[in-house]
């Protein structure tokens, strides 16, 4: 029995399975996956618009991220702006009680006055991780240290005081002016105390950076760590406001000839450091203010953001991802043909002369 060549119409056949069986698998990956395609490549005229999209959403997501840690610093730095105030308040609260009363309770003071100090210390030097967050840029220097000097200094001025060296008003100066009583000597870093520290900025958006800096030696911060420091040496320096008249003469006491121009002498200073305390709350609230409107702005530019990263996500979604229903559809045509195929290939290589007749 002769046979006829079928060679032909099966390699052809064959050919076209592989085709549509390689057709059957992009499918089935596109419906497992929800992509047109595993490699960038198979978006073919899709493919620079995806890229792009891709490029920008993740540019976005630098700048969010870059946000976030600002917002979470920002918030760390105004607890500790509003845990300074509430101190300062506390200690300024103390004084006014105490003048109300008529009598100043000298340890009382002190005691309170010791106790913020310490606390101050570690609020100053407040950390995010490993990053202090009031030196500036200078983030692994520690911003203010207890050396001690500003004590030393305090004391020397105080008992300048008492022996008349100084009067009244050169004592408030001394602790005033900041060219006697410098950032080195109140305990700050050698790089906040040069002023040459640069400022803490964060990046945003491609073209802008927003600064949020609030250092340790500010106005607000500086002038309480001066003051609570005065307060405690002056209460712990002097044994009573005034000396009355059966008290012993090496009682130590604000400087005068009788009780009355001691009295005037101790509440010109006592009333300043009151002045100062609150003159310094009122500055921290201005450092409380720049930063909320400096968190404001990073909070409205992220939500701007976060709208252009659904957008570029549509993008994506429109340049790689499948019409669900649509490649079912073609799935289920191309399994129906691939199974007719298999059929057709059967029958033809069962071909012979007999049952071509």
């Amino acid at each position: 029995m002769a046979s006829i060549s079928t060679t032909r119409q099966s390699l052809d056949q064959i050919e076209r399975l592989k085709i549509m069986q390689t057709q059957l698998a992009t499918l089935q990956y596109q419906i497992s996956s929800g992509k047109k395609t595993r490699l960038f490549k198979g978006l073919e005229n899709d493919v620079l618009s995806s890229e792009r999209a891709r490029a920008d959403y993740k540019s976005l997501d630098t700048y969010i991220n870059n946000i976030t840690v600002a917002d979470r610093r920002i918030k760390l730095m105004g607890n500790t702006l509003e845990s300074a105030q509430q101190q300062a308040t506390n200690v300024l609260n103390a004084l006014e009680i105490q003048t109300q009363q008529g009598e100043i309770e000298l340890d009382t003071i002190n005691d309170l006055a010791t106790n913020v100090q310490k606390f101050l210390y570690t609020l100053y030097n407040q950390k995010d991780g490993d990053r202090y967050l009031f030196g500036g840029a200078e983030t692994q220097a520690q911003p203010i240290s207890d050396t001690g000097s500003l004590d030393t200094y305090q004391v020397t001025r105080i008992s300048d005081w008492l022996a008349t060296t100084i009067d009244s008003d050169q004592l408030v100066d001394s602790y005033r002016d900041t060219a006697q009583l410098n950032d080195t000597v109140v305990g700050y870093s050698a790089e906040l105390s040069s002023g040459n520290v640069r400022n803490v900025f964060v990046r945003v958006d491609e073209s802008a950076e927003l600064d949020y800096t609030v250092l340790a030696n500010s106005d607000g911060f500086r002038d309480i760590m001066v003051a609570v420091s005065m307060i405690k040496n002056l209460t712990g320096t002097l044994e009573e406001v005034t000396r009355e008249a059966d008290d012993p003469a090496t009682l130590v006491t604000a400087p005068g000839a009788d009780q009355s121009e001691q009295n005037t002498n101790f509440y010109q200073v006592f009333n300043d450091l009151a002045r100062m305390l609150s003159d310094a709350i009122d500055n921290l609230d201005l450092d409380r203010f720049n930063l909320s409107q400096t968190q404001a702005q990073m909070t409205q530019i992220m939500q701007n953001h976060e709208i252009e990263q659904n957008l570029q996500l549509d993008v994506i979604s429109q340049a790689e991802d499948i019409d669900l229903n649509e490649t079912a559809v073609n799935l289920n045509m191309l399994q129906l043909q691939l199974e007719a195929s298999y059929r057709v290939t059967a029958s033809v290589s069962q071909l012979s002369l007999v049952n071509y007749i």
